[in-house]
């Protein structure tokens, strides 16, 4: 087989428009915001003018991490009824558009970073990797990012979704997901100080293991076939094709916290399961208008997704080959969508949860 072969890395990183295009994200933060909030009143803080630490994990394009970090620096300054210094260190994998990350925290009016005392950072290493010296952290955060995979066990026969798996292609994933999320959880009681506060906002899934966007994925799947049909994909390409995430259960999040070592380190606070609204849907409904609704549909997936599923193109292909594939995706895309909306109606499934540092 030519090309990626399994198994092999993971490509999280978000495609061109992300900051654009990820109002979905956003209004999943918002759910994350009160957890973040109780856990800055709950924080010990540092002595003696230190400053205080917050890690941003899986910071993307940064236009969904200025609220939560805004509300960390107020929140801290509130209990503190100074100018504490605040760190703020955003990651992420060394293939995400760190120049895009930083344009938005940097320049974005009213942006967090323009707080006096405020020092805004930036580095390129997986949050499945150590990140930080051993208790240095006051406040570790994580928004929509841990369901993504630190590698792909292999591919999905027949499909491109981590929820339409079965057989032995499913087992690998979950396990895949449960080894990362250990990972996850050990690097991040490391890095914590006692009494510190880590709040994740987890892309989750009912405990059926639907995710709310299997009908997005199905339509994705559909088109992806169409374009093999028209000679633009090879067919080893398209079976290579699996976006790297699993969306765990409830259960999924909790289980090793329940016992173990990881258990005597970090205690559950408060965690939950939401079902997001489709924001998109909801304005087709008010508006009728079909074809933006495509447009969006079409530009949320292919900055979210696009550059999973993209990389195991074969690296021979002539330049302007990729452009193309892109191109006939889009417009197979915003045709099905057009055609038949409510086959995308999606309801992303998210657990807040809300840990601390024993």
């Amino acid at each position: 087989m030519s090309g990626s072969a399994f198994p092999r890395s993971a490509e999280g990183a978000m495609g061109q428009g992300y900051a654009r295009h990820s109002r979905v994200q956003h209004r999943a933060g918002d759910f994350g915001l009160p957890l973040l909030q109780r856990a800055v009143d709950a924080v010990v803080l540092p002595e003696d003018g230190t400053p205080f630490r917050v890690a941003d994990l899986g910071a993307a394009a940064g236009s969904n991490s200025l609220d939560p970090m805004r509300a960390v620096v107020d929140g801290i300054r509130g209990r503190t009824g100074e100018d504490t210094p605040v760190t703020v260190v955003h990651t992420d994998i060394p293939a995400n558009d760190f120049n895009a990350l930083l344009a938005t925290i940097m320049d974005t009016p009213g942006s967090y970073a323009k707080l006096p005392e405020v020092f805004a950072q930036a580095e390129a290493r997986s949050f499945y990797e150590p990140l930080f010296p051993a208790a240095e952290l006051h406040l570790a955060w994580s928004a929509i990012a841990v369901h993504w995979l630190s590698r792909v066990p292999g591919p999905i026969p027949g499909h491109i979704y981590c929820s339409r798996a079965t057989g032995s292609a499913r087992r690998a994933l979950k396990e895949q997901s449960r080894s990362d999320w250990e990972t996850f959880l050990a690097h991040r009681a490391r890095e914590l100080r006692s009494g510190g506060q880590l709040v994740v906002l987890g892309g989750a899934a009912a405990d059926d293991g639907s995710s709310g966007a299997d009908g997005l994925m199905d339509t994705a799947e559909a088109v992806l076939a169409d374009v093999v049909r028209q000679g633009l994909i090879t067919p080893a390409e398209y079976a290579r094709m699996t976006i790297p995430t699993w969306n765990r259960t409830r259960e999924e999040f909790l289980a090793p916290l329940r016992e173990g070592p990881l258990a005597q380190a970090l205690r559950v606070e408060e965690y939950d399961l939401v079902v997001l609204p489709d924001l998109l849907l909801d304005r087709l409904r008010e508006t009728g208008d079909v074809k933006g609704f495509a447009e969006q549909v079409t530009a949320f997936f292919q900055a979210a997704f696009q550059p999973s599923l993209f990389s195991v193109l074969d690296p021979g292909r002539a330049p302007g080959e990729a452009d193309a594939v892109a191109e006939a995706f889009a417009v197979g895309m915003r045709s099905r969508v057009a055609a038949d909306p409510e086959a995308v109606e999606t309801h992303w499934h998210v657990v807040p949860l809300r840990l601390a540092r024993v």
